[in-house]
């Protein structure tokens, strides 16, 4: 696919994200030690976009490990393994920690004990949290190393960077299609992309984030304005019995807005590739190339769409 201009304000095909400015490895605590109070750093309010996107990676994948007994505190973070990319972010921007594959899993996990980059991180993400479970630990972990908590705004301002992480975390691109007597015997990433270049006029491009708790996706949709929210209960064969709840964007007039407000920030992880293919896929509907003979030139450049579609599929 070619790198020209899009009906989605000018974007190319090609994945640029802003330069992030690094601490340095090994770095040592001032003489005195990390404050542990007080307003961040300058350095930390230039840094006001990540900080809100490492807000909601961590409301997404993220998580507070307390030890009581000893009163230490450890913060994770998993992502898939295409997404290890990610973890390495966390490492280089943070300064220290490690990342690890997880066994018998296609999943990563970056984790950081040490006590001064914990306190960097709460500075952080403080006022940006809105995951009632990331929450409960955020409380506890403010209180062992005697920060203020901070409450967090109930809307989000339109170039916060918090959409990035929860669509990095918890967030999914799909396209969805019918099968039919041929295409419904392949199976895994081949069978996909059969189905989706076959699907003639039954697919349909989501993109959609997926919590237990609804206050967090109403957030999107009060901040941004665009999507739906939909309820899903649990079914009786279901071994979960917590009800979802799903911000779903799918109209083209929705996603033109999604990929201009990710503009400001984009996505970190492999689902960006999908998203700057959101607007060829609604040019090559509205071309109708997925309804043309195959063999001809239109419908070759569907195929080249579905196969890329599932490019960083397993």
């Amino acid at each position: 696919m070619g790198t020209g201009p899009t009906p989605f304000g000018g974007w190319t095909n090609s994945l640029s994200f802003p330069s992030i400015a690094r601490l340095p490895l090994g770095s040592k605590p001032p003489k005195g030690g990390f404050r542990t109070q007080g307003e961040p750093s300058k350095g930390q309010q230039d840094d006001a976009s990540w900080n809100e996107w490492l807000a909601g990676l961590t409301d997404g994948d993220g998580c507070f490990y307390i030890n009581k007994k000893d009163k230490s505190i450890s913060f994770e973070v998993t992502t898939h393994l295409t997404d290890a990319r990610v973890l390495y972010e966390l490492k280089k921007k943070l300064g220290a920690g490690t990342v690890t594959l997880r066994s018998n899993a296609n999943a990563v996990r970056y984790r950081i004990k040490q006590k001064h980059v914990i306190i960097d991180i709460v500075h952080r993400i403080n006022g940006k949290l809105y995951n009632p479970a990331r929450l409960t630990q955020f409380i506890t972990v403010c209180q062992m190393v005697n920060i203020p908590m901070k409450n967090s705004p109930p809307l989000l301002h339109p170039k916060n960077g918090y959409l990035a992480g929860i669509i990095d975390s918890d967030g999914t691109f799909t396209i969805s299609s019918q099968s039919n007597a041929t295409n419904s015997q392949i199976s895994g990433v081949a069978g996909k992309i059969a189905r989706l270049q076959d699907s003639r006029g039954t697919s349909q491009i989501t993109c959609k984030v997926t919590s237990i708790y609804k206050n967090q996706v109403t957030l999107l949709k009060e901040s941004f304005g665009i999507g739906t929210i939909r309820e899903e209960r649990p079914m009786k064969a279901s071994k979960s019995n917590k009800t979802k709840f799903h911000w779903v964007v799918r109209s083209n007039d929705d996603f033109t807005i999604l990929y201009e407000i990710l503009k400001s920030f984009p996505l970190k992880s492999v689902k960006m590739h999908r998203l700057r293919l959101v607007p060829l896929y609604f040019k090559y509907k509205l071309l109708n190339h997925h309804l043309r003979a195959p063999g001809t030139l239109e419908f070759k450049v569907w195929e080249k769409f579905a196969k890329s579609w599932y490019k960083y599929s397993y």
